[in-house]
């Protein structure tokens, strides 16, 4: 089964943005998910899937990038507030 993704830019928000970024020949599309730091600093996790990929497991891996992503950035503004304090 294939689908035509469409692309979806950024939004700006609180919290987790992403965006969705078709290859020109639609082959294939690349999720972007950006989250800000303390500091506003954008961090960024990028996942490419085929078209032809099963939802499920497209929407599997971006639950687990959004963790490793929301892990990292939280790592960062932990370590900001034990210097700060």
């Amino acid at each position: 089964m294939s689908r035509h993704f469409t692309r979806r830019a950024p939004k700006r928000n609180e919290g987790l943005s992403w965006g969705r970024f078709p290859t020109d020949d639609g082959s294939a599309a690349t999720y972007r998910l950006f989250r800000r730091d303390h500091r506003g600093a954008l961090h960024m996790e990028a996942r490419t899937f085929f078209t032809s990929a099963d939802p499920t497991y497209i929407a599997k891996v971006l639950r687990h990038a959004k963790r490793q992503l929301r892990d990292r950035v939280d790592e960062i503004d932990l370590a900001a507030m034990e210097q700060a304090a």
